[in-house]
């Protein structure tokens, strides 16, 4: 008997347009839409008892399809000033930063 595994519907989906050679050819220039949609899953930590939030990835690869679901959870707001805040600031999007420094601070109280 086959045992069928459902998955969480995922939070937010981004279906990325393109056919990339590879993971770096497809993860810089979008980058800044995949980190905006992190900061939009943690905003909605603030509205959601849920403990686990996912952002699913899809894409096209040279020769597969490439579909993935990156969970993050309520406590992982250190993911906003280790990886999310240090983007920002090289591209000088001040508003953007401060936005996810007053996240990280309501979350973290």
């Amino acid at each position: 008997m086959e045992k069928i595994v459902r998955k969480k519907k995922p939070f937010i989906t981004l279906h990325i347009d393109g056919e990339y050679d590879g993971w770096k050819d497809f993860y810089e220039p979008n980058k800044e839409m995949i980190y905006k949609s992190i900061i939009n899953i943690f905003e909605e930590f603030k509205n959601t008892r849920k403990k686990t939030l996912s952002l699913r990835l899809i894409a096209k690869f040279k020769h597969s399809d490439w579909d993935t679901d990156i969970e993050f959870q309520r406590g992982e707001t250190v993911v906003l000033k280790r990886d999310i805040l240090p983007f920002f600031e090289g591209t000088e999007d001040y508003e953007i930063c401060g936005k996810i420094l007053d996240l990280h601070k309501e979350l973290t109280l």
